[in-house]
This record gives structure tokens, sequence and C-alpha cells, in this order.
């Protein structure tokens, strides 16, 4: 008669158990969709695998470290990012996209101003210019090598 109920009770417990790692998995499931849906495209992969690097690396980084700002300024930073890849490739000439880079740097300069200049760090920078040198240069307006940044970039 003991044998029979701590067996059912095993089994029970093994049910409930098995019940509670499949939720546990949907939600680990859905924030994980969610954060990539979040995600705006620009509609070129590089771009936006770039960008999502970016965003991967930040994320740790505060997970580590307390710094001075939210995931929030994180995601404001991604959006400027976005934004401006969108906008370089819907424009017709080098002066135009240059516009379009200044734009985009003063306002992250102004965002890491408002982090207290550790938004964007050496790593972040790097990630932040290539993005940026990139989406231009798939419009054939400068060479990779060629820093577009650097006459506004305060970071």
């Amino acid at each position: 008669m003991k044998l029979e109920l701590t067996m059912k009770n095993n089994g029970i417990s093994f049910v409930i158990l098995l019940l509670i790692t499949i939720i546990a998995g949907y939600f680990i499931y859905k924030t994980n969709e969610i954060n990539t849906v979040d995600m705006k495209t620009t509609g070129d992969k590089d771009i936006d695998n770039l960008i999502a690097n970016l965003k991967k690396s930040m994320e740790e980084y505060m997970e580590i470290a307390d710094p001075p700002y939210s995931k929030k300024d994180i995601e404001q930073c991604l959006s400027l990012l976005s934004d401006y890849a969108i906008n370089v490739f819907k424009t017709h000439s080098r002066e135009e996209a240059m516009l379009v880079v200044e734009s985009t740097v003063l306002k992250l300069n102004e965002l890491n101003e408002n982090c207290d200049f550790s938004l964007i760090e050496t790593s972040e920078r790097e990630q932040i210019a290539e993005i940026i040198i990139l989406a231009s240069n798939k419009m054939g307006y400068n060479s990779v090598d060629e820093d577009i940044t650097e006459e506004w970039r305060d970071w």
C-alpha cells in the first residue's frame, strides 16, 4: 500500500514538474520572440545583424555592471541607428546622405551626453561607426575605410 502511494505521488510530482518546465520554456521563448520582434528592420540583413549584435553587447554589459543608462537608452540608440539606415537607403546623393549622417551623429552625441557619456564606449563606438559607414557604403557614397562620422562625433 505504501509503495503504491509513493509511486502515485512520484507520478504526480513528475507531471507537475513537467508542466512547470513546459510553461517556463514557453515564457522564455515568448520573451526572446518579443525582443526580436521589437527590433525595427532596416531592410538590410547585414545592418540588422550589426544592430542586433550591438543590442546584445549593450544589454550584456548592463547585466554585469551598473551603468548610468537604461534599456530605454539602449533602445533609443538602436532606433536612431535603424532610422539612420532606413533614411540613408532612401537618399540619392552623397550630400543628401551626409546630412543624415550628421543628424544621426549629433543625436547620438546628445543621447550619450544624457547618459553621462557612458552609453557609447570604445566597443560601442566601433560598432556604431561600422553601422553608419556600412549603410552609406552600400549606397556607394564612401569606402568602408572612410570614417564619415568623425567630423561630428563626440563619442
